[in-house]
């Protein structure tokens, strides 16, 4: 085999099943010494067989999504308990991930960990992942549930609210402004657009306190959780958002996402197009698009180039981890599937790099962290970690 080409002929004879031993070593020695994210052949593969398996036939065994997952996806290296994943933030693996995941959901019960099999521990209870779900509080008391009211849910002299698939529009000019609140549990999501055009959709957990009417020098809400805003253009309103008393993010028209999750080591905000002034104390800081302002007890700091797709992937449909320890990715996953995380003595920690999608259910999302040799057992609304 010529040096540094792409082994096609292997690759095809590991998705058939058909390699043998030696030739898989090669093929795996190539993919180790070639780190290229651009290797377009490959990539092609991998796509054909993740469109293989969207079909009502698995175009792969399950035998071989095995060896896929364990090989490709978890290319596995230890050191004091950490496990690592050095590959999977590259594009061509998230194709190879999608399919044996697919497969895996399917009816793979036994998964390959370095060489050694293990048996994927029963589940008896299917956590569903999360769905939009939420409550809107007038400013009268009165809380309106959002997933079983629908159409014209409310109406004040010149405004109308509507409500319709996990979205509050409000239209109109009120000519009294009232204050609500829209607020997801765990496990819900919500979209509102609020009366001066700008969206806003709510993470699990979350929720924001806004006018039915913007009026006076500027447009000011109130957040709690995480938020991702696409600010409606109003130079001569600035627009604010007060990001649970502890910061402030100040607006032109633009878009950016705030995480403010109190158990989370930081508050977050990260700016995609525009710009925006974060206040925190008697620091401040202008972002440029691509920048991020990470707040601590100790004061805020700028972050230049953070991953702005993993910024938002929530509102995208997914959870994405970069270099992440197991207690984070927990801690996203079960506000979405509203659990409670026990973890046993002894249990192990890793280090994840990936792509879940907030779609599956629990049982289902939680197959590419078995296979990396983290235990689950699931009681009832507990997702406990086992040794």
């Amino acid at each position: 085999m010529e040096p540094n080409k792409f082994p096609s002929d292997l690759l095809q004879k590991y998705l058939d099943g058909s390699i043998s031993e030696t030739e898989s070593a090669v093929l795996f020695a190539w993919l180790r010494e070639n780190p290229s994210e651009n290797n377009e052949a490959l990539e092609a593969m991998l796509q054909e067989a993740y469109d293989g398996s969207m079909k009502e036939k698995p175009a792969l065994s399950a035998d071989v999504s095995q060896r896929i997952l364990n090989r490709l996806m978890v290319s596995i290296t230890e050191k004091e308990n950490v496990r690592t994943i050095p590959f999977l933030r590259r594009p061509w693996v998230r194709y190879a991930a999608a399919a044996v995941l697919l497969l895996a959901v399917a009816g793979t019960a036994r998964l390959l960990i370095q060489g050694k099999k293990q048996e994927t521990p029963p589940i008896a209870v299917a956590v569903t992942s999360g769905s939009n779900r939420a409550v809107l509080k007038l400013s009268n008391g009165q809380e309106i549930v959002l997933d079983s009211a629908h159409g014209s849910i409310f109406q004040q002299q010149g405004i109308t609210v509507h409500n319709d698939s996990g979205k509050l529009d409000y239209e109109g000019h009120a000519d009294v402004v009232e204050y609500h609140t829209l607020s997801t549990p765990r496990g819900g999501q919500y979209k509102v657009q609020l009366p001066d055009g700008t969206a806003v959709w709510l993470n699990a957990a979350s929720g924001i306190t806004y006018p039915t009417a913007f009026t006076g020098k500027e447009r000011k809400v109130k957040i709690s959780g995480e938020a991702y805003f696409e600010v409606a253009a109003n130079a001569k309103q600035p627009f604010r958002v007060d990001v649970d008393g502890k910061a402030t993010v100040e607006v032109l028209g633009t878009r950016f996402n705030v995480n403010a999750y109190t158990d989370e080591q930081h508050i977050r905000t990260t700016l995609l197009e525009g710009r925006v002034k974060v206040v925190h104390g008697q620091q401040a800081s202008v972002l440029k698009p691509g920048q991020e302002a990470q707040i601590t007890a100790q004061g805020m700091d700028i972050v230049d180039s953070p991953d702005l797709e993993m910024a938002i992937a929530w509102k995208n449909g997914s959870f994405q981890f970069d270099h992440a320890h197991l207690k984070e990715v927990l801690r996203q996953m079960a506000r979405w599937y509203d659990v409670t995380v026990i973890y046993e003595p002894g249990s192990t920690d890793i280090i994840f790099s990936g792509e879940i999608k907030r779609d599956l259910n629990l049982p289902q999302a939680l197959i590419v962290l078995e296979t990396m040799g983290v235990h689950f057992r699931i009681e009832g609304k507990q997702l406990i970690v086992m040794p």
